[in-house]
């Protein structure tokens, strides 16, 4: 029960992390080395060492970037397709974490995308960083509260 306690905290903690990197007060190595952290910590927790390779992917998928400006934005031009990749980019990469778990895995792929994706509805957009909490606790869900 405390372990499921301390996993809830971390997927918050890779909520905040997320929403802070690269806000007005804090630089996007927050968010890039805060995300991967948390769920680390979450693995060493559930002694899931082969989830331990997925660490660099993931730091590398955090640092994709859907903004206006980004690259895969000017690539792809459509908002939501740029979304639902940067999703399955962050799922992707958690493959490790789920090894044997293919269902759960699924899932994951699913429920990151699509949500990352929806995230950046207009009619669901918040006006501050609530978003971006709301991804980054997306992306740390299943792999933190799953292994």
């Amino acid at each position: 029960m405390i372990i499921l306690g301390i996993k809830l905290l971390l997927v918050a903690l890779c909520g905040y992390f997320y929403r802070m990197g690269g806000s007005d007060e804090f630089p996007k190595a927050v968010r890039r080395i805060g995300c991967p952290l948390t769920i680390l910590v979450s693995l060493i927790l559930s002694q899931n060492w082969i989830g331990l390779i997925s660490m660099p992917f993931i730091a590398i998928a955090v640092t994709l970037g859907y903004g206006v400006n980004s690259k895969l934005s000017v690539l792809l031009k459509n908002k939501y397709l740029v979304r639902l990749v940067c999703g399955l980019a962050y799922s992707v990469t958690t493959l490790a974490i789920f090894w044997g778990n293919w269902w759960l895995y699924a899932y994951h792929v699913v429920f990151c995308s699509v949500g990352v994706m929806l995230a950046g509805n207009q009619k669901f957009k918040w006006e501050d960083l609530r978003e971006e909490a709301f991804i980054g606790m997306i992306v740390g869900f299943l792999p933190i509260l799953g292994v």
